[in-house]
């Protein structure tokens, strides 16, 4: 009786050190991919953003010149006010449809979510087996396998 109990301790302990490894494992796995996913973000965005203040002071100068062009018909206050309307609305409009796509987008973790799967069926598997009680109890020195795809272990002789 005793060396059942100390058996299912064992057992016990080995499993929830199995647990233990494949959440550390996992969150290093999607911890790797965030990280490579926002490197290339980084990256992208770097290099979309070394030609901005040109553009941006260049569209600043476009826009005064036109102002000034429609005040030889306007006043100067609706010539500015005019050109600003023009600016704001499809500003606004790109913007919106610019914040709902990057809301609508998720980050894909293909690998963390491969392995999840994985491991969805390994536990779908682990159910169908019978219950210990219903297996007979293994002979001293079969080998027994931890997780699929693992090497059997020899016990100890």
């Amino acid at each position: 009786m005793a060396r059942t109990a100390r058996s299912s301790r064992d057992a016990l302990q080995q499993l929830l050190d199995a647990i233990q490894t494949f959440i550390r494992e996992h969150l290093a796995l999607a911890r790797v991919e965030m990280k490579e996913d926002l490197r290339s973000m980084g990256r992208d965005l770097a290099a979309g953003a070394v030609g901005v203040p040109a553009l941006a002071v260049g569209y600043l100068l476009l826009m005064v010149a036109l102002s000034w062009l429609l005040a030889i018909w306007l006043p100067n206050w609706a010539a500015f006010g005019i050109v600003a309307l023009l600016n704001l609305a499809p500003g606004g409009i790109v913007t919106y449809r610019g914040t709902r796509r990057v809301l609508r987008d998720r980050v894909d973790l293909p690998h963390t979510a491969s392995e999840l799967q994985r491991d969805r069926e390994w536990l779908a598997a682990m159910q169908q087996r019978p219950r210990p009680a219903e297996t007979p109890v293994a002979a001293p020195g079969r080998a027994a396998l931890t997780q699929p795809g693992a090497q059997p272990k020899e016990a100890p002789q």
